[in-house]
C-alpha cells in the first residue's frame, strides 16, 4: 500500500511540475506538460500504483485535459498504429505451438546430442529456447522449456538452492528466451515498438529481413557467451543418463506427427517466408503478413485456433500499454519534449567523448535503468526519439539506435525482475546473487557489441 501511495504522490508531483513550467525558447508549455505526463506514467508503472492498462488509459486522457493536444483523437494516435495490430496477431503463434509436440521432439533431439553431459545439456536447452524465441514471445517460450527442464530436474532429485544444474537451467532458459527475442520483429514486442517509434520520428522503416540480418549475429554471439559464464561460474553437477528418460518417453509417445502439427508448422513457416519476401514486396509488411496468418488459422480445414483461445492468449493490458507508449512518443516528439531532452544530454558534455564512447555510455545507462526499472516499452518511448536526434548529430542512421535500444532493453541479464525471468525465479532454484554474478560480463559484452556492431552493419547495409 505504501509503495502504491508513493507512486501516486510522485505522479502528482510530475504532473504539477510539468504543468507549471511556463513557455520558453527551449521548451514549450505543451512539451513540458507532456514530459510531466510521461514522468507520471513511469512513476505509476514502476510502483504498480494502478493496473498497467488503467494507468495507460488515464495517461492518454490527461493529454487533452491538460491542454497538451487539442482532442482525444490526437492523444490516442498510437492505437491506430499497424504495429499494435502486429503485436496482437503474433500472440496466436505460441498458442498453436504449445498445442503441438514439436517442443518435445526438439528437446529429445538435443539430449541425443548432449547425453548426460550437464554443461552440454544447459547449452542444448539454451540453443533450443533461443531458436524458438525468435518467433515466439519470451514468456510462453520460457514456460514451454521450463516444463521440460523441471521434468529432468525432478528425475535427478535436484533440490532448489542446492543443485547447480538447477541454477544453470533456471537462469539459462529465460536468458536464452530474451536473447532469441532480439533476432526478429516477431520475437519481442520491444522490437515492434522501436520500429514504430522510428517510423513516427523519421518516416523511415526497417524491414523484417533487415532487422534479422542486423540482430541475428548478435544473438548467435550472445547465446554462447551467456552459456559459458553461467556454466563456468555455477558449474552444474553431473547428471545420470536415466534422468533424461522422461523426455525420451514423451518423445516416444509423440513419434506420429499429427495433421494439426503439420498445419501449424506450415502456417508459421509460411509467415516467416512472407516476412522475408516483404523485403522486396512492400505490401507484405510485418503487420499484413501477421494478420493474414492469423486469419488462416481460423479457416475451415485449418482450425488451428478458436476465437476464445485467441482472446485468452492476448495480454490486453500489455497491448494497451504499448498503444499508450506509441501515442505518448508521438505527443512528446510533436511538442518538442524529445528535442529538449536530446539537447540537455548534448549539453552535458557526453557527446564530446566521440560517437562510440558516448553511444556505449548511453546504452549502458539505459541498460542499468531497465535492470532496476523493467518497463522496457516506456523506456523505449522516452529514450528512442532522443537517441535518434543525438545520432543524427553525428550523421548516424536512425536505424542504429532503433535496433540497439530494442536489443539492450530486451537483454536483461543481471536480475530476475522482468516477467520472463521471474517465471523461473519463482521455482526457487537460484538467488538474485546467482544471476547477477553470471550476468555481469554478458551485460558488458552486449552493450559493447551493440555500440560497435550497429554503426558498422547499418552502414554496410545502407539502412
Amino acid at each position: 500500500m505504501a509503495k502504491r501511495l508513493i507512486g501516486i504522490g510522485l505522479a502528482i508531483v510530475c504532473l504539477a511540475i510539468g504543468f507549471l513550467v511556463p513557455d520558453s525558447e527551449a521548451l514549450s508549455h505543451q512539451g513540458a506538460t507532456a514530459l510531466g505526463i510521461l514522468g507520471a506514467l513511469v512513476a505509476l508503472w514502476v510502483t504498480s500504483a494502478l493496473p498497467l492498462g488503467a494507468t495507460a488509459l488515464l495517461v492518454v486522457v490527461l493529454c487533452p485535459v491538460l491542454g497538451v493536444v487539442d482532442n482525444l483523437g490526437k492523444a490516442i494516435g498510437g492505437f491506430a498504429s499497424p504495429a499494435l495490430l502486429f503485436i496482437i496477431a503474433v500472440f496466436s503463434m505460441p498458442v498453436i505451438m504449445l498445442k503441438t509436440n514439436w517442443g518435445v521432439r526438439l528437446i529429445n533431439a538435443l539430449i541425443g546430442w548432449t547425453g548426460a553431459n550437464s554443461r552440454k545439456l544447459v547449452l542444448g536447452f539454451m540453443c533450443a529456447t533461443t531458436l524458438v524465441s525468435t518467433v515466439m514471445s519470451d514468456v510462453p517460450c520460457t514456460v514451454l522449456f521450463l516444463g521440460f527442464a523441471l521434468t529432468i530436474l525432478k528425475a535427478a532429485d535436484a533440490k532448489p538452492l542446492q543443485s547447480n544444474l538447477g541454477r544453470c537451467l533456471m537462469i539459462g532458459i529465460p536468458i536464452a528466451a530474451v536473447t532469441g527475442g532480439m533476432a526478429t520483429p516477431a520475437g519481442s514486442s520491444f522490437n515492434v515498438v522501436a520500429m514504430n517509434t522510428l517510423q513516427q520520428a523519421t518516416g523511415t522503416s526497417i524491414s523484417f529481413l533487415d532487422w534479422v540480418l542486423v540482430a541475428l549475429p548478435v544473438v548467435i554471439i550472445m547465446t554462447p557467451i551467456c552459456w559459458f559464464f553461467i556454466t563456468a561460474i555455477l558449474k552444474p553437477e553431473p547428471i545420470a543418463d536415466s534422468c533424461l528418460q522422461g523426455i525420451r518417453d514423451q518423445a516416444a509417445g509423440a513419434k506420429k506427427i499429427e495433421a494439426y502439427e503439420v498445419k501449424a508448422i506450415l502456417v508459421i513457416g509460411a509467415m516467416l517466408v512472407l516476412w522475408i519476401v516483404g523485403n522486396w514486396v512492400p505490401v507484405l509488411n510485418a503487420t499484413v503478413v501477421a494478420l493474414i496468418g492469423l486469419t488462416v488459422m481460423f479457416l475451415p480445414g485449418m482450425d488451428l485456433l478458436t476465437w476464445k483461445e485467441f482472446q485468452g492468449s492476448v495480454p490486453w493490458g500489455i497491448v494497451i500499454m504499448c498503444g499508450t507508449i506509441m501515442s505518448m512518443g508521438g505527443v512528446v516528439e510533436a511538442t518538442g519534449g524529445a528535442a529538449f531532452l536530446a539537447g540537455a544530454i548534448s549539453g552535458s558534455g557526453v557527446m564530446d567523448l566521440g560517437f562510440f564512447a558516448a553511444f556505449a555510455l548511453l546504452l549502458a545507462l539505459i541498460y542499468l535503468l531497465h535492470t532496476v526499472c523493467p518497463i522496457g516499452v516506456a523506456i523505449l518511448g522516452i529514450f528512442l526519439p532522443i537517441m535518434i536526434t543525438l545520432c543524427a548529430g553525428f550523421g548516424v542512421s536512425p536505424a542504429v539506435p532503433t535496433i540497439a535500444l530494442a536489443v539492450v532493453v530486451a537483454g536483461n541479464y543481471l536480475m530476475p525482475v522482468n516477467p520472463t525471468v521471474m517465471l523461473t525465479y519463482g521455482e526457487g532454484y537460484y538467488t538474485f546473487g546467482d544471476m547477477f554474478k553470471t550476468g555481469i560480463v554478458p551485460s558488458v559484452a552486449l552493450v559493447l557489441i551493440m555500440a560497435a556492431w550497429m554503426p558498422f552493419i547499418v552502414g554496410v547495409m545502407g539502412l
